[in-house]
């Protein structure tokens, strides 16, 4: 369970705050700083004039948003700052609400991220289907591209953004189109993605830009720029909020802007980990409360939303950053460049800004994503599709809106529908329906295959819909499987329902008339209901097997192909042949992890016999060769084995075999010098005790247990309850497996006897 934060995550913060002021790593840092600030300068001009405000404004997002959240986050080196994902939504915002509104929307963003980030609800943000990110993500790209044609051509801006209205300005506006402006985006654009091709150690971005300003002014080309850069950074103000002003869109606006930008931030923080191994993990509930505050920072400088940014993170580390302060240090160098080059910013043409958002929206679209998911799953294609689609030609919002509702409706119809098989058993002439998953509303949609399988079906069959692997039942559900019974009836067939789940089984009971003459729990009553012979039981068999090919194997198709190459088993479990024992039922495990010796009352031969024991060569096996861990002997309630030592009753003649190793095991004499008021369970008990010291006569079980190799213990299981019990050393009797009671007794022994040994050296 998560604490809150109430002191906003500043105690566990102050050791990286002390690493601030340490030489350590200084040049490691220092170096990343200025490398991610050479990014950062042509990026922030761009994404603000993507988002609809001015350069500069750019710049101090990226600097508030460095230095506050470098200081309060919590992924150390991630740096934050203006996202080309946000812009669009924040062009937007200011298109609806104007600057005062994206203002009052940035300090919401920020209070919403800090009461998550403090309340540890950071990780429920993550809550949001990959495909409608990648989706959202492209279609952001897609705007991008298409709103800088005009910047690119040379032309004005259009009044509204929408891709709609942009293709129309252009197209009014074609015949004054400047060549200059299409030549500077070429060329900025151009060299951008042939930089990386020659060296990576260079920041592209800045170098396409700085060529594209020089050949500018070289060439003395007519395109607009970017214009007068302040000298200095604003001050913080709270805005004045009109009376009139209406809250409830903003109010909307602002939880849309927090979903994203916390989405976008944490997606980066997962980056950030892959690509740092060697560093902390992230804490996304402090990296959302450095967040809030660096966007409640950031709006009052009049700055826009700011989110953890891959890219300039990426960069980070790959410049060699080892800790936050080389965030820090890239926020202090844009401040620099602020007050140093303000003059050479200011000539910077506005068509190479279009050229860098072409390149930041080239990999924004990145269609291989959408490959990729259409190959694998063609459901998360359609989500992706449709959010894209829709974010592009409708709006934004209800991109991301109908993007989340698809995912939903899809989540719900792949779980909703349960898969099915129909066995026919030819020997006894009836028919298996098997449903595997959840039994709703939506698995109408899958009886038609059912129906018509009945409907070809000669009248006095027998049907059996077997509800095993049902693993929820609505309403529907209940009166869908009550109609099919229904349905057979009709057809004079004779229906049998096979294991409904206790919870659902009352309201299928009610469901169906005469339910009682229908319903059966397991296999045992649906033998009853078919009748016995050898022909039912080789059909079960049968049955059982197409159940495993249908459910099990899939599941297991690896581990078989490993397992065809060799076992490993930890365990050898000894227990008795006793059919209603499965160890691996009662133990959860998987194939290939229990070796499994079966004998009669669960005994272990001598070691010192003569004659060759199959129980004794399978532990000499699986110890010396297999190399097992662990040795189980599992007794249980009930046991025939035990009640047949005990008893002097005869058995039924011919059974010579039988009547040979009660007359020949010494067993039966060891359990009856027992206490004969013992009951035949507790004798079983003892029994399953006793064999752990025959086994400690075998020598490799001997010598594995003085090297500490292997342990041994004797387990019981109580088939009413079925509870399966272990001895315990430290409580001297049987407790459930794995109970808390043992091993703190277990430690309180340990201690005792640590005590009682220190004494005794006084």
């Amino acid at each position: 369970m998560h604490r809150p934060r109430f002191d906003l995550g500043i105690r566990n913060l102050i050791p990286d705050w002390k690493a601030l002021f340490s030489r350590q790593h200084l040049g490691a840092d220092l170096g990343a700083g200025l490398t991610v600030a050479c990014i950062a300068i042509p990026l922030s001009l761009a994404i603000a004039l993507a988002s609809g405000v001015a350069p500069a404004v750019g710049l101090v997002t990226a600097i508030i948003a460095g230095i506050v959240c470098g200081v309060f986050g919590g992924t150390p080196l991630q740096v934050s700052g203006p996202a080309a994902a946000m812009a669009v939504l924040i062009a937007s915002l200011i298109q609806q609400h104007g600057l005062l509104g994206l203002l009052l929307v940035g300090i919401g963003c920020g209070l919403l991220q800090v009461a998550t980030g403090v309340l540890g609800l950071g990780r429920f943000v993550r809550l949001v289907p990959l495909p409608v990110v990648e989706g959202f993500t492209a279609g952001i790209g897609a705007i991008i591209l298409i709103g800088q044609l005009p910047r690119a051509l040379g032309l004005p801006p259009p009044d509204q953004s929408h891709v709609f209205s942009v293709f129309s300005h252009i197209a009014e506006l074609a015949h004054q189109a400047k060549p200059a402006a299409v030549g500077v985006t070429l060329l900025t654009l151009a060299i951008i993605f042939l930089v990386p091709r020659v060296t990576k150690r260079v920041p592209s971005q800045l170098v396409g830009v700085v060529a594209a300003t020089l050949a500018t002014v070289a060439l003395g080309l007519d395109t607009a720029v970017i214009g007068t850069i302040p000298r200095s950074l604003p001050l913080p103000s709270l805005p004045e909020i009109p009376s009139d002003l209406r809250l409830g869109p903003i109010v909307g606006s602002t939880f849309v802007v927090f979903a994203l930008a916390s989405l976008e931030t944490l997606l980066s923080s997962s980056a950030v980990d892959r690509q740092a191994s060697d560093q902390k993990r992230s804490d996304p509930d402090q990296e959302l409360i450095g967040q809030g505050l660096g966007n409640i920072a950031s709006a009052l400088f009049g700055g826009i939303p700011v989110t953890g940014v891959i890219a300039r993170s990426g960069a980070n580390i790959q410049a060699g950053a080892k800790t936050r302060r080389s965030g820090i240090i890239h926020a202090i160098a844009l401040i620099l460049a602020v007050f140093a080059l303000a003059p050479l910013i200011e000539r910077i043409p506005v068509a190479a800004l279009a050229g860098v958002l072409f390149s930041v929206a080239i990999r924004m679209l990145n269609p291989a994503t959408f490959m990729h998911l259409w190959k694998h799953s063609r459901s998360d294609g359609i989500v992706y599709a449709v959010t894209f689609v829709t974010i592009v030609f409708v709006d934004l919002l209800e991109g991301v809106q109908w993007g989340v509702v698809a995912a939903l409706a899809i989540a719900a119809i792949r779980l909703g529908r349960p898969r099915m098989a129909f066995r026919a058993v030819p020997l006894r002439d009836h028919h298996h329906f098997a449903f595997e998953g959840p039994l709703t509303f939506l698995s109408s949609l899958d009886l038609d295959g059912v129906r018509r399988e009945l409907g070809s079906l000669e009248p006095g069959q027998c049907v059996v819909f077997d509800a095993r692997d049902v693993t929820t039942m609505d309403a529907s559900g209940v009166e869908i499987l009550a109609g099919l019974v229904a349905d057979a009836r009709g057809r004079k067939l004779t229906p049998i329902v096979l294991g409904v789940p206790g919870a659902e089984r009352a309201q299928v009971a009610a469901a169906i008339t005469n339910a009682e003459s229908v319903m059966v729990d397991d296999e045992r009553g649906l033998s009853e209901k078919l009748g016995a012979g050898v022909a039912i039981v080789d059909a079960r068999l049968r049955a059982g097997v197409e159940r495993f090919r249908a459910t099990a194997r899939p599941r297991y198709t690896n581990l078989f192909q490993q397992l065809a190459e060799g076992q490993a088993p930890h365990t050898l479990f000894i227990t008795c042949s006793d059919s209603r024992i499965n160890p691996n039922l009662i133990t959860s495990m998987e194939p290939g992890e229990l070796f499994i010796v079966r004998d009669v009352g669960n005994l272990v031969a001598p070691a010192s016999d003569m004659l060759a024991s199959p129980a004794g060569a399978a532990i000499d096996y699986a110890v010396g060769i297999l190399g097992v861990q662990k040795i189980v002997v599992c007794g249980h309630s009930g046991c025939g084995a035990v009640k047949a030592l005990l008893s002097d009753d005869p058995l039924p003649a011919g059974l010579k075999n039988l009547h040979a190793w009660l007359e020949t095991t010494e067993a039966r004499q060891r359990l009856r010098n027992l206490p004969g008021s013992l009951h035949p369970d507790e004798v079983a008990k003892i029994n399953a005790l006793a064999q752990l010291d025959r086994l400690r006569s075998y020598p490799v079980v001997a010598e594995k247990l003085a090297a500490g190799e292997l342990s041994l213990t004797a387990w019981y299981f109580d088939l009413k309850s079925g509870e399966l019990e272990e001895w315990s050393t430290a409580l001297q009797r049987y407790v459930p497996v794995g109970t808390a009671e043992e091993r703190a007794s277990a430690k309180r022994l340990v201690a005792h006897e640590g005590l009682h040994d220190h004494a005794a050296a006084q």
